[in-house]
């Protein structure tokens, strides 16, 4: 079907181009008393008299240009400025082809053959201007012609629909802007009506642009909305602000206007000045998770942490998961030589794989397919790429599902983590950092246990290692990542809700995943063994009021257009979580994102022997018996035995 268009493209080309030639040549003729005063007795008797015959060449030197520059390969619906300037090339070729041979050849044969005799030498300069004015006209209104009737439906459309489709607001009266008007213009069938433009430039103002109205800037966005009772506010610049975005979110949150902007497709125009990025690379994405909670920005010590893996092989344990394949990223960003991502998910492994195969070349990485709970294979892998440094961020941490299945909960995060402790000290490598949750923090739940009991054991295996330093590093939500509150409120809102929300008072700190690793990676160049690391979360955030934000940026109204519904918390879950324990003393780091938590002291033999009988118990029927040496080893562990079930 496709070839089939293509073909009936090209032939309505042909016969199109072949047309033009004849009319222009046929208006030449006919009006050439407008161009010289002597009229028609200037174009020459042999041209008159041999019409037919000139206008067949002209047909085919034309059909010949515009094959060799590939005139004929456009698609109709696609035509651009770059058609219009190979016509004009095919245009230009052509009139001085036969202005010259009109001036060395054929005058001398019009002499020769049929004893004419030209004062000018042959046709005046004159027509041929005009015949190549008519010829380019002609040519390119074929090549725009679907163009043309697509805006004036498309536009008649607009007009006629406009009452029943959602008005736009089109922030940014530049490139992008009007590249997005343009589609919206071309595709009625989306419901969607541009009403007026917004842009920081003064100059604008009050003046058109591809016929909509620059109505003013940032602070008459809201008298805008409110005019053109505009339900959806696109920001079409290809590299907003951040304070551009937050400044739009705050005016558009309480008008019941969606918020959506232009984003890059892709990291290849990321350090690109916005003037260079090609339109293509852009495309209209909802507002990113990171700019719903407004953040200071992370200013990394960018040698420490270049010092810390540039040239070495980093090893990411849960490489495919949403922190684990951003330290992936962020490693070989800093300049790692290596990085080997370790994961049990294999359609994860190849997901991030062909990530980052676009990126850097394939020998800067591996993709290993494997679990933390298999020692054998962790002792396979770490013998064959000897890592430096050891980012273990694979785990359980879906908190109602540990508390359904404990006893993995413990197998791997508890026991992962010490099988990727003991090779990383066997192989002697540079630093081990274990990722983990605030959830560790008084936990009330088996998974928040379990990172705990993880960050413990962390600690033993540094105090009796001599050459590896161990460290955690303990942080809240992620944005974003894969099972977190946003995304599952997102679809929610997109299904028509309701959206729940477990207590009207629930809190959570958040953070971004660029921005956590990023003070991941920095904690982890810290690191001298022992410590566990804090990351400042900001403020905590109540999940009601998140909730009610994300669906008034849909343009949507809480409780009215979509419904919120308390379900009550689930097992496990606190109102608040905490990021340390009384007993833990905080110091400050040159970062002020980050604070160590120095390690408690505790008898090691003892606490080794009580990890030994929590590896036992894990394989015995009786689950009460594991629950409990869990509470022996975290003392501040609290937990309902009415879940204690496998």
């Amino acid at each position: 079907m496709k070839k089939h268009r293509l073909k009936l493209n090209s032939l309505f080309l042909l016969l199109w181009d072949a047309g033009s030639m004849l009319l222009s040549l046929y208006l030449v003729k006919n009006l050439s008393g407008w161009f010289s005063p002597m009229g028609q007795q200037q174009l020459g008797l042999p041209y008159l008299e041999n019409f037919w015959l000139f206008a067949l060449l002209s047909i085919a030197a034309v059909w010949v240009l515009n094959l060799v520059l590939q005139g004929y390969a456009g698609v109709l619906r696609f035509a651009s400025f770059g058609d219009a300037l190979r016509e004009g090339i095919v245009v230009l070729v052509y009139t001085l082809l036969f202005f010259l041979l009109d001036r060395l050849v054929l005058a001398q044969i019009w002499n020769e053959g049929f004893g004419y005799q030209s004062e000018g030498g042959g046709m005046p300069f004159t027509v041929f201007l005009f015949l190549a004015c008519f010829l380019y006209l002609l040519l390119l209104a074929g090549r725009l012609s679907l163009r043309i009737v697509r805006a004036a439906r498309g536009h008649l459309s607009l007009h006629i629909r406009r009452n029943f489709m959602k008005k736009v607001i089109i922030y940014g009266a530049g490139a992008a802007g009007n590249h997005y008007l343009s589609r919206l213009v071309d595709n009625p069938d989306e419901g969607l009506c541009p009403v007026c433009f917004m842009d920081d430039n003064p100059d604008l103002w009050g003046k058109k642009v591809g016929g909509i109205r620059v109505f003013g800037g940032l602070d008459r966005l809201g008298e805008a909305i409110d005019l053109y009772h505009a339900e959806v506010l696109v920001v079409a610049v290809a590299t907003p602000g951040t304070e551009l975005v937050h400044s739009v979110l705050e005016v558009c949150k309480d008008r019941y206007c969606a918020v959506k902007k232009f984003a890059l497709v892709d990291d290849l125009y990321e350090n690109t000045p916005p003037e260079q990025i090609p339109m293509s690379s852009l495309d209209l994405r909802p507002v990113d998770l990171e700019e719903l909670l407004r953040r200071d920005s992370v200013n990394l010590n960018m040698q420490a942490v270049e010092n810390f893996v540039k040239g070495k092989t980093v090893l990411v344990t849960g490489g495919a998961g949403s922190i684990g394949s951003e330290l992936c990223r962020q490693a070989l960003r800093f300049g790692a030589g290596r990085v080997i991502i370790f994961d049990i998910h294999e359609n994860g492994l190849f997901d991030i794989g062909n990530e980052l195969g676009k990126l850097y070349g394939t020998e800067r990485y591996e993709t290993v397919l494997g679990s933390v709970r298999d020692r054998a294979r962790l002792r396979e892998v770490f013998g064959k790429y000897h890592p430096a440094v050891v980012f273990h961020a694979a785990a359980h941490k879906h908190v109602p599902m540990m508390e359904i299945n404990p006893r993995e909960a413990i197998k791997n995060n508890v026991f992962g983590t010490v099988n990727v402790a003991q090779e990383a000290i066997c192989h002697e490598c540079e630093k081990m950092i274990l990722i983990s949750t605030d959830k560790a923090v008084n936990p009330t739940n088996i998974m928040g246990a379990s990172k705990r009991v993880a960050e413990m054991v962390l600690q033993m295996f540094d105090s009796q290692s001599e050459k590896t330093d161990l460290a955690a590093v303990r942080f809240g939500n992620v944005l974003g990542s894969n099972g977190s509150v946003v995304p599952f409120f997102l679809k929610q809102i997109e299904s028509g809700g309701p959206v729940t929300v477990t207590h009207p008072e629930m809190k959570r700190y958040f953070m971004t995943i660029p921005e956590a690793v990023q003070l991941v990676m920095e904690a982890g160049a810290m690191a001298a063994g022992g410590e566990i690391f804090v990351l400042d979360m900001g403020e905590p955030v109540k999940i009601y009021d998140l909730a009610c934000d994300l669906i008034k940026y849909s343009g949507l109204r809480p409780n009215k257009d979509i419904k919120i519904v308390f379900t009550g918390l689930r097992p496990g879950e606190k109102l608040f979580e905490e990021l340390r324990l009384e007993e833990e003393s905080t110091t400050r780091t040159a970062n002020k994102k980050i604070f160590i938590n120095k390690p408690i002291e505790r008898d090691v033999d003892e606490f080794a022997k009580t990890v030994k009988r929590l590896q036992n118990s894990i394989h015995e029927e009786n689950i009460n018996e594991m629950f409990d040496l869990v509470r022996e080893l975290v003392e501040t562990f609290q937990h309902d035995k009415a879940y204690e079930r496998d």
